[in-house]
């Protein structure tokens, strides 16, 4: 896969706990931010598909309260 270099601004604080964690583990900090993304990604289309299912069970819910349903099961989402 072709890489891009990026500038990223981090506070010193995090910077210091990337660098503390990461060298244990022998990972550069330009891996920890690519999984950091991939990982945001990955949470983006799952918030993106369940508010487009939720916005569908609300325009034709297969019974009253059914959008409501899905919304208290889902805890873990954060929604």
């Amino acid at each position: 896969m072709s890489m891009k270099n990026i500038q990223v601004t981090v506070d010193e604080r995090t910077l210091r706990q990337v660098d503390r964690v990461s060298k244990p583990l022998g990972l550069k900090r330009s891996e920890i931010v690519r999984q950091a993304l991939r990982e945001w990604l990955d949470r983006r289309a799952i918030e993106s598909f369940e508010d487009t299912w939720i916005a569908a069970l609300k325009r034709r819910p297969e019974a009253p309260g059914r959008a409501d349903d899905w919304l208290a099961t889902q805890a873990w989402s954060g929604k």
